[in-house]
């Protein structure tokens, strides 16, 4: 028998679900898009994707929500073929952060 997924949570106490209605983020809807360019121009697949999700620490996906856990997923799946720069990625989130700016476009 494999190990349970980190998504699955069938039969484990998680709580009440949220039914709380919000509008969608104008972020999250850029994100969206993107996911849905890249996934046709990268080949990348919907299983390759889930996997990257799974693969999020235990603490960091019980911390994250559907569009964070998506986000760290695709940035994943682009580390891992190269697309982007992990240590690039790395020092420019820490430039940004440092900055405290919300305009990130160098």
């Amino acid at each position: 028998m494999s190990e349970r997924l980190i998504s699955d949570l069938g039969g484990k106490p998680a709580g009440d679900i949220p039914r709380d209605e919000r509008r969608q983020l104008f972020w999250e809807k850029q994100l969206i898009a993107v996911v849905n360019l890249l996934s046709a121009k990268l080949d990348i697949t919907l299983d390759e994707f889930r996997r990257a999700v799974e693969e999020m620490a235990p603490d960091d996906y019980a911390k994250s929500y559907l569009y964070g856990r998506r986000l760290d997923g695709w940035l994943r799946l682009l580390i891992e073929r190269g697309t982007i720069d992990a240590e690039e990625h790395r020092a420019r989130t820490q430039r940004i952060l440092a900055s405290g700016s919300r305009d990130h476009v160098f």
